[in-house]
């Protein structure tokens, strides 16, 4: 229920993104513990759907909210001049390692979701993937009016998520799941799975949803203009 995401939970979860660095996109490819799951194809088929997304969005000044290994950065730093944010400074040496290894450049900065170290409007757009998720709804204003103090006013915003796939899985609502990694250290992180109108209801606020999709099973997001 919102409010019960604690700051050790919070902590813990910010400690188990740091760990997982190095093996985090064996998610996006299915490979490691991923292998073995069920619809690959349809999967791989929906993750080329948001890259063509991804692909076409943003010019100008971007910011990259939880930015991770930079799969998405690889893509946004072709169009767009990127400051890429993560908390996980292991993240963020795997984001510098891909960049230079494609020849591409994003500013890299550690820093909280929640109290952004940026100037306010400096930035024309903004991006965040598989974040949205993990924002407890105690604190999803602080979040979404740190966009607004940094993305200029008409600026956009895109976000894309997890959808949920299983029955036992309601849209919209805070659960605590358990990720196990590499080394079989188990862990929970908060998670919320969204459909394009729960997507649409959590953004409401930050400005006027101009789209809210779903890519078929596994994913959804929307763009919104602040």
């Amino acid at each position: 229920m919102p409010g019960s995401f604690s700051p050790t939970a919070d902590t813990a979860m910010r400690d188990y993104y740091n760990q997982r660095a190095g093996e985090y996109d064996q998610w996006y490819m299915r490979e490691g513990r991923f292998a073995g799951r069920p619809q690959a194809e349809q999967w791989h088929a929906e993750v080329a759907q948001l890259r063509e997304r991804v692909q076409s969005f943003g010019a100008g000044r971007l910011i990259e909210i939880a930015a991770g290994t930079g799969w998405w950065t690889q893509h946004l730093a072709r169009r767009a001049d990127v400051t890429a944010l993560d908390y996980a400074p292991a993240m963020l040496a795997e984001l510098g390692a891909r960049l230079r290894a494609q020849g591409l450049r994003a500013a890299r900065v550690r820093g909280d979701a929640y109290r952004l170290p940026l100037a306010a409007h400096s930035f024309d757009c903004g991006f965040t993937g598989f974040w949205l998720s993990h924002v407890p709804y105690d604190r999803l204003a602080e979040f979404l009016g740190e966009l607004r103090r940094v993305i200029r006013p008409g600026g956009q915003m895109m976000v894309v998520d997890s959808a949920p796939t299983e029955p036992s899985q309601t849209p919209g609502v805070e659960f605590m799941h358990e990720r196990i990694l590499n080394d079989g250290s188990r862990h929970a992180v908060l998670k919320i799975l969204h459909t394009p109108a729960t997507i649409a209801q959590t953004l409401a606020p930050l400005g006027e949803v101009r789209a809210a999709w779903s890519t078929g099973m596994f994913f959804t997001g929307a763009l919104v203009k602040i």
